[in-house]
């Protein structure tokens, strides 16, 4: 078979050769039938099969490195956290038992009884919501891993610590002579 039936090949453009300028009107990739205005004013066609395809950029934005000392660092915040709450919620069980309370005056030298009020009840539901919003934040945001994340049981733990501590003030303030007692050692 020959060639004689088929169309020849068009006349190429001229290719600007390595480090000239190309002019504004030539064909990008040296193809013909490729009209370099046209395709900056269309939208992009699929090329068919055997043209070039236009390079990928040079520059691709660096990938994310997961922290990982701020998933760790998290973690143990949070493992801190469930024992700060496990002992919250041991005092304030404890504040419910009369008969301890009389026990831990009277090594103290104390006859008083200690009337906790609500108090045990505000220990017990802050400890509780504070720690599960502690891991309702956390441990989401360290899955996706885009924020740094270690600062939220660290700032709920102090507010826990916060809520903790001025229970028990409120509560040895509730009783005049165990306040007096501890006062008067200072």
């Amino acid at each position: 078979m020959s060639d004689q039936n088929a169309d020849p090949e068009p006349p190429r453009p001229e290719v600007p050769k390595y480090g000239e300028y190309a002019p504004a009107e030539a064909n990008p990739y040296g193809v013909p039938g490729l009209d370099s205005t046209a395709s900056r004013s269309a939208p992009a066609a699929p090329l068919p099969y055997g043209m070039p395809t236009p390079a990928a950029p040079m520059y691709a934005p660096p990938a994310r490195t997961r922290r990982t000392w701020d998933a760790v660092l998290t973690s143990i915040l949070l493992v801190l956290g469930l024992f700060g709450m496990s002992l919250g919620l041991f005092y304030a069980w404890a504040f419910t038992q009369p008969e301890l309370l009389h026990q831990a005056l009277a090594k103290q030298g104390l006859t008083e009884s200690l009337n906790p009020g609500v108090v045990p009840a505000v220990i017990t539901v802050s400890h509780i919501a504070l720690y599960l919003l502690a891991l309702g934040l956390s441990i989401p945001l360290l899955i996706r891993g885009k924020a740094v994340v270690f600062w939220i049981p660290l700032v709920i733990g102090v507010v826990a610590a916060l809520i903790f501590w001025v229970s028990f003030g409120v509560v040895i303030a509730s009783d005049s002579t165990l306040l007096n007692s501890y006062v008067g050692q200072s």
